[in-house]
């Protein structure tokens, strides 16, 4: 475990430390004009959007003056120096082009703020332009009559608001830590409160790279939509179906397009330059062609989506000549189709989302397990999902019926809706796994169900939705019957309230002063910290009952469906050690750091035993090589259904 890490137990590593060196409170929503009871109806908050039909996203921030797409983190912010910012300019040159709105990069994946932001150091009032860009932004497209967006990104590299993501060149011991939500949530309210209405709100840096258990995008979004009901959620994901946010963002430089026949609202984004920052050679390099950027409005406009066309303002503050006559070349040519039909309806969705911590499953191919359908993690080239895969799919042990059981971590009010997402995808073995008959059951003690949907879906990959009357849930089961090519793939599933905002009944345990022993089901002996010890980093072990404290524990909610699991005799509780995501991972005792490695998912198995499944790494506590000697370390592996990964909590 590198020092860095270490210091991260303290909420903060070295990274931001000046930020927030305690967990700040989150700035709360405010009321009036913006409150909910304004809200809406989503259909018509999406129809506003199309209409919009073509605008610019405007990539202004340190990668600007560093010469990156990417700005590397932890720079000194003085390397912002633009001498003239005027985004008037950048406005006119928008109107001029027939464009009805704007999106700013108000944080781009390095952290750097273009606001004076509250939280952290890294933003304009410590840079060499102390100046606040997005209001200067936000005043100058509104004076021209066009909507405002702003982008942020979740992704957060200088205050270390990262997971672990090798496929991006992140460090393989990052991690999030509660702290950071905190951070996120309150820049977010900084954005949505002090700038009026926002009209699209665009987040990045979720779906490929944090997922479901490290940050909650329930969470976050709640949070927008109570500050702005009306805002449009898009997030830069590699979906082409709604999935995460209100509409979908098709990214074209990564190969992803609106297809034919779209019906879904949309943007396509598309940079006018070499790059979506400005470079030293943006002025001399020939922009995307007026023919070019009057064919994708023309292909566009039809398939429901708006043309958001990146136009980066150079290191002065403003758009190089060659881009602004490019726009007008394009305005003076370009006007909308008025003719174009209304937007269809819209599929209902999850309005409220709960976050998942668990999933188990009675079958699955080996390295697609049931945690994958809910970690939310997707991205071109690259998803996570469950599959009942097998060679010979049409025969064998994989043959469905199969069924997915998911934990909400608690017993929710109002759940109503489950949104399916099929694998987007194709991968190597088929591209089948579509399912195309179903049965929805619910629980609220993970023991009994009671079917409450059934019915058939079109063997496609768009998202799937299913809806029953709200009732009180804890843990969804969804039972495939039938699916293309005799085998099921989910790449994600969300599960909720679709009108109703699902509210928290009650928890798995009472997470009170009450002491447990935690027996394993493979060998019948309990969790026990090794030779009584007490010292961070101290192996637990499995060992016949012998009524000691070394072998009692209690659990302590976390608030957001997770436990901390704290020894009797040491005080300290269970983690994974160094960070592990690694099957065989050892599990050992440390002090109360409030960091994911110390929360644990506890799921009934509905038979009187239960999975204890790491937030951080969402592997299942496990005795090593389901061993049944006294001493046996107690790890963690990958979620087999094996009886050394079942565990009996019985109170003393």
């Amino acid at each position: 475990m590198s020092s860095e890490r270490l210091s991260r137990r303290t909420l903060l590593g070295a990274a931001g430390a000046a930020v927030a060196a305690t967990a700040l409170p989150v700035v709360p929503a405010f009321s009036g004009l913006l409150g909910e009871a304004m809200a809406a109806d989503a259909q018509t908050n999406l129809s506003n959007l199309v209409d919009l039909r073509f605008g610019m996203f405007n990539h202004f921030n340190l990668g600007t003056f560093t010469n990156e797409e990417w700005a590397a983190p932890n720079q000194s912010p003085t390397l912002f120096a633009p001498t003239a910012v005027d985004c008037a300019q950048w406005a006119a040159a928008a109107k001029a082009a027939g464009m009805s709105y704007g999106v700013l990069t108000t944080k781009h994946h390095d952290g750097f703020a273009l606001w004076p932001s509250a939280y952290g150091t890294q933003n304009v009032a410590n840079s060499s332009y102390p100046h606040d860009v997005v209001r200067q932004y936000v005043d100058a497209f509104r004076a021209q009559g066009l909507k405002i967006g702003l982008y942020f990104s979740i992704w957060d590299r200088t205050y270390d608001v990262q997971a672990y993501d090798t496929r991006h060149g992140v460090a393989a011991d990052q991690t999030i830590v509660p702290g950071d939500l905190t951070f996120i949530l309150n820049q977010i309210t900084e954005l949505l409160t002090n700038y009026g209405t926002i009209d699209m709100f665009v987040t990045d840096g979720y779906a490929w790279q944090m997922g479901q258990q490290a940050v909650s995008y329930q969470r976050i979004r709640e949070h927008v939509k109570s500050l702005q009901p009306d805002t449009v959620m898009i997030d830069h994901g590699g979906l082409s179906v709604p999935f995460l946010g209100d509409a979908i963002y098709f990214e074209e430089p990564l190969g992803i397009t609106a297809p034919t026949g779209n019906t879904y609202a949309a943007l396509q984004g598309q940079t006018i330059s070499n790059g979506w920052f400005w470079h030293p050679s943006t002025p001399t390099t020939d922009p995307l062609s007026k023919a070019s950027i009057l064919s994708h409005l023309a292909d566009l406009e039809p398939k429901y989506t708006s043309f958001i066309l990146n136009c980066p303002p150079n290191r002065n503050g403003v758009l190089d000549t060659n881009i602004v006559t490019r726009l007008a070349e394009v305005g003076a040519a370009w006007s909308p189709n008025t003719s174009r039909a209304p937007l269809p309806t819209q599929m209902l969705r999850a309005e409220h989302p709960v976050t998942p911590v668990s999933a188990y499953a009675t079958g699955f191919h080996t390295g697609e397990g049931p945690m994958n359908a809910i970690d939310g993690l997707s991205d071109k080239g690259y998803e996570t999902c469950w599959s009942t895969w097998s060679t010979t799919p049409t025969s064998g042990t994989l043959a469905l019926p199969q069924s997915i059981t998911v934990d909400l971590g608690g017993v929710w009010s109002n759940v109503s809706t489950l949104e399916y997402l099929p694998k987007q995808w194709s991968r190597s073995e088929s591209t089948d796994g579509d399912i195309t008959s179903y049965t929805i059951s619910t629980s609220t003690d993970g023991v009994t169900f009671t079917q409450v949907a059934s019915g058939t879906w079109a063997g496609t990959r768009a998202t799937k939705v299913a809806e029953w009357t709200a009732r009180n849930v804890g843990y969804v089961r969804l039972q495939v019957n039938a699916a293309t090519g005799n085998y099921a793939n989910v790449g994600g599933l969300h599960i909720g309230g679709r009108t109703a905002k699902p509210a928290l009944v009650s928890t798995v345990l009472p997470g009170n002063s009450t002491v447990y022993r935690i027996v394993n089901r493979g060998s019948g002996e309990v969790a026990d910290v090794y030779n009584f010890g007490t010292a961070n980093g101290t192996n637990i072990q499995q060992w016949p009952w012998l009524n000691n404290t070394a072998q009692k524990w209690t659990f302590t909610s976390t608030g957001d469906g997770y436990y901390k699991i704290k020894n009797v005799n040491s005080g300290k509780l269970m983690e994974v050690a160094g960070l592990s995501r690694a099957d065989s991972g050892d599990v050992s005792i440390w002090s109360d750091a409030n960091v994911p490695q110390q929360h644990w998912a506890v799921t009934p198995t509905g038979d009187g035993y239960y999975y204890l499944t790491n937030r951080l790494s969402g592997l299942a506590l496990n005795v090593a090589g389901g061993s049944t000697a006294d001493g046996a370390n107690v790890d963690q592996y990958t979620y087999t259904r094996a009886v050394q990964q079942q565990w009996q909590i019985i109170a003393l």
